[in-house]
């Protein structure tokens, strides 16, 4: 008889995820951690005993004794909608015992951005804090550029190789960014000579690692700890209170404001939907004002 134990079926999904579905790693780490959750709180073995009660009781103890979001609370739902529709392709399951469990509503907010005067203070400190190698000056600076300059996401950031970035062209290539999708970001003038810059000084350190941002120590790959410290240094230096995501938001606001238009900012976001660019035009506080004086009563 087939093994029916639910850490059994979930590793077969987060296979079938990998091989069929093409998840990337950091999306195979969110299912694979959602699953631990569900079997550390719930304590069921088996997918026979999973119940519409026990996944409604579930997800509201989410709500209420863990303080989820509507945001974490729809991830979990999510996650354990697509298991159990795979059950159900599998034969395991016949029908879905997450049909008819409501989920919340999500809270429609406003991106935190920073202002062109904080994004100044940004950048000018990624350069000008104390460093103990004259490399990390010009690879940090260049990788908020890259964040402020090309909105590009932090794995993104992370993932970029040497032969996505041309110069002479002046464009990012973005290979299988967010939602397995390729993009090209333009490089302007000022992100052109920050580039320069740092490969100028990689080059010095003959450095011959694929990835465009390495560490100091080549063997040890540049990942998301050398990101993490740079921006709680960044922080506490600047006394701003951002992220790696905040930074995008900051970039596509200004775009905004300089006079980018949405369909083109769209694109050089990556976002399958133009809608989702829109919130943007909602949190450009100089558009609003713009706007606002076109009033026929101004």
């Amino acid at each position: 008889m087939e093994d029916l134990s639910l850490p059994v079926l979930f590793q077969k999904y987060l296979h079938y995820g990998e091989v069929i579905r093409n998840y990337r790693k950091m999306t195979l780490r969110a299912y694979r951690y959602s699953f631990k959750v569900f079997l550390d709180e719930t304590h069921i073995d088996s997918i026979l005993e999973v119940t519409r009660a026990s996944l409604e009781r579930f997800l509201f103890e989410g709500r209420t004794k863990r303080n989820w979001s509507s945001v974490t609370f729809r991830q979990y739902f999510k996650h354990l909608n697509c298991f159990f529709k795979w059950c159900i392709n599998q034969g395991y399951l016949e029908e879905n015992p997450l049909t008819g469990v409501e989920q919340p509503r999500l809270e429609k907010r406003i991106p935190r951005r920073l202002t062109l005067d904080e994004a100044k203070l940004v950048l000018d400190a990624s350069f000008h804090m104390r460093y103990a190698y004259r490399f990390e000056k010009y690879r940090n600076r260049a990788i908020i550029g890259v964040m402020l300059f090309a909105g590009l996401r932090k794995q993104e950031v992370i993932n970029l190789k040497l032969r996505d970035v041309n110069l002479q062209e002046r464009m990012i290539f973005v290979d299988q960014g967010k939602g397995a999708k390729d993009r090209s970001v333009p490089i302007g003038a000022r992100l052109s000579l920050i580039l320069k810059e740092y490969l100028k000084d990689r080059k010095r350190l003959n450095r011959t690692s694929l990835q465009f941002f390495t560490g100091l120590n080549e063997k040890r790959p540049f990942g998301v700890q050398c990101i993490k410290k740079l921006f709680d240094r960044l922080r506490k230096r600047t006394k701003l209170d951002f992220s790696a995501h905040t930074l995008r938001h900051s970039f596509a606001t200004l775009m905004l404001e300089g006079g980018c238009d949405i369909y083109t900012l769209s694109k050089m976001m990556g976002h399958a939907k133009i809608t989702t660019t829109t919130i943007y035009l909602s949190c450009s506080h100089k558009q609003m004002t713009k706007s606002i004086e076109m009033h026929p009563l101004n």
